[in-house]
């Protein structure tokens, strides 16, 4: 049992800190995406490295569990950094961290426990971080669950015991097994990737109406792996969860089968999952903890760490994920199980791979961000938008202020037709990239009215019907988004009017911000399950998501004026010194629940 919550301690730290909480921690602080992939990059560089050097050296029960202790440590201090350097070091010694507790607790699982443990380790862990508790809370809050699980774990961690499985059972040749669990762990980060940046994907399939279920799937079925590896299913397992993942994968692209991906995605997850941490301690022929240790180091390094950043690099650009993809990880997965049995079969997995990339290269009909954005354009110039909304900041004009900077006319003009916009009725939609996430723009297509209560804006719910609304709201999110460290930019340097205050902060607090962080600031106004991330608590904080700066009000001021890049919190441009600065009071007065107090 011990041995069981050991995993499940690693586990949820490296999901909901690693994996989840660090990334929105970056963004948070306005970091750019170039940087934001350096510092995953180096958090993975670091763990392959401290991964082999651990099995070099041997691995040992006392530096595991001091390094668990150590990525304790950066998950609770991370919310407290600010800026890249810092966030760098945070990267670099997690990883390091998990890198030595992933492969020392991998080679020494034989020795403290059977094989059917490891499911119920990897269940808990899975549903751990899928507990509404947990998922739907801040990164911030994330960061510090997760240093909790590692501590947890630590403290669980057995000590040191001889090795339990004396038979050397090889299921796969290494090579073999490594191919099988990069193709699963690819398709897996890039399907993930591509559900959790797409606001109906997400809802359909692990909205915060369905956590509850996922977390008892991830633990019944890392269970029933667990059960079917002590039966002797370890050749049989894995290409099961493709089968399962590829279903989950392919009916998240429509949206009548949405429901099935919800429960297929999480079966699949925890049961190829829980074969990956059992395969280099019993199913690898490693004979004792040394060899389980070298085999563990090349699993995690090509299948874990590079076979997630592969996924998620190729799916960055796609909205839906690509059926080629699916055939890809299950071509692969067949190979290995079928040639693994046969002599040369590396030869033969090289050659079919090479093959089957070039055929994926020449694939041309794979549905891209742009490709969504061209239908997008379309859509707005038949619903005539063109006719409220302008697509061109005035230079050296206050619209470079309110709407970020302007274009060389000579680039609008070019465009066929040009949507500069005949008048502005509404806001300017040159650099909407920059200014709204992708779930913001949805829900003000569906009701404007709930975001501005006099908008002469019509509700286009219906264009979601059949997906020309996420098309057009892929354009929109595509208009601009290079504009986005300027925008950052100019927040960093704006500061309000300070003699300038509106009396009537509450009724603007009600109309402007109670729909999405409720009447009381505690983030549960009617929209707040709309959004992939819930919007702040404002009653209680910390204000993680503000830029570095002594001065609160003023931090607070500039995410009224300029939102969250990256977020659903939409910036309120047009407002007056004087309504934000009302605004700031309104928030000040939740943090301190009677108005007197500063924080």
């Amino acid at each position: 049992m011990r041995a069981a919550l050991a995993i499940a301690g690693v586990y949820g730290c490296f999901l909901i800190f690693a994996q989840f909480s660090f990334v929105e921690l970056i963004r948070a602080q306005g970091i750019a995406a170039d940087m934001e992939k350096a510092l995953l990059g180096a958090m993975a560089v670091a763990g392959i490295a401290a991964g082999f050097v651990t099995a070099w050296r041997g691995v040992s029960v006392k530096l595991a569990k001091l390094a668990l202790m150590v990525v304790a440590l950066m998950a609770g201090v991370s919310p407290l950094f600010t800026g890249p350097m810092a966030f760098l070091a945070v990267a670099m010694v997690t990883g390091a961290a998990l890198g030595v507790t992933t492969v020392s607790l991998s080679a020494l699982l034989p020795a403290w426990c059977g094989v059917a443990w490891v499911g119920l380790g990897t269940g808990i862990g899975y549903a751990a971080c899928n507990l509404p508790v947990v998922f739907q809370q801040q990164a911030a809050t994330q960061a510090w669950i997760g240093a909790g699980f590692a501590v947890a774990g630590a403290c669980a961690m057995p000590g040191w015991a001889e090795w339990k499985h004396a038979e050397k059972t090889r299921v796969f040749s290494p090579w073999a097994a490594v191919a099988l669990f990069t193709a699963l762990v690819w398709m897996d980060s890039a399907a993930f990737f591509i559900i959790q940046h797409s606001g109906e994907m997400k809802s359909a399939t692990w909205g915060a109406a369905l956590l509850w279920r996922n977390a008892v799937l991830h633990l019944a079925f890392a269970l029933a792996a667990g059960y079917w590896l002590a039966r002797g299913g370890a050749r049989s397992l894995p290409g099961t969860a493709w089968v399962v993942l590829a279903v989950a994968a392919l009916a998240v692209n429509h949206v009548a089968s949405r429901g099935i991906a919800g429960w297929f995605y999480p079966a699949a997850v925890s049961l190829y999952s829980t074969a990956l941490v059992a395969w280099p301690g019993w199913f690898s022929g490693s004979a004792g903890p040394k060899a389980a240790g070298w085999r563990a180091a090349w699993l995690f390094a090509i299948a874990g760490w590079f076979g997630s950043a592969n996924g998620i690099g190729m799916a960055e650009t796609l909205q839906r994920v690509p059926p080629a993809f699916v055939a890809t990880a299950g071509a692969v997965v067949l190979m290995t199980m079928v040639l693994s049995v046969w002599r040369r079969w590396r030869v033969a997995i090289a050659v079919a791979a090479v093959a089957l990339a070039a055929w994926i290269g020449g694939k041309q009909d794979v549905p891209t961000v742009s490709d969504a954005a061209e239908r997008g354009r379309r859509v707005y110039v038949s619903e005539g938008c063109i006719h409220c909304h302008s697509q061109y900041v005035r230079p050296g004009s206050t619209d470079e202020e309110i709407w970020g900077p302007a274009r060389n006319v000579a680039d609008v003009l070019v465009e066929q037709p040009v949507l500069i916009g005949n008048r502005r009725q509404g806001p300017d939609l040159q650099n909407t990239g920059a200014r709204r996430s992708e779930a913001w723009l949805k829900q003000h297509f569906i009701n404007p009215r709930a975001f501005a209560p006099d908008s002469p804006m019509p509700s286009y719910a219906h264009l979601f019907e059949d997906g020309r609304g996420d098309d057009l709201v892929r354009y929109l999110r595509e208009r601009g988004v290079d504009a986005t460290a300027d925008l950052i930019k100019r927040a960093a340097e704006w500061q309000p009017a300070v003699n300038d205050r509106s009396n009537d902060s509450p009724a603007l607090y009600a109309r402007h911000c109670a729909i999405c962080h409720g009447p009381e600031g505690i983030g549960n106004g009617p929209l707040a399950g709309k959004f992939p991330t819930p919007p702040a608590n404002l009653a209680k904080g910390p204000f993680v998501y503000s830029t570095p700066g002594p001065d609160l009000e003023t931090r607070i001021a500039r995410i009224i004026r300029f939102g969250i890049p990256g977020t659903a919190m939409a910036g309120h441009e047009t407002m007056t010194d004087a309504q934000v600065n009302a605004l700031v009071e309104e928030v000040i007065r939740l943090r301190s629940g009677d108005g007197l107090d500063r924080p």
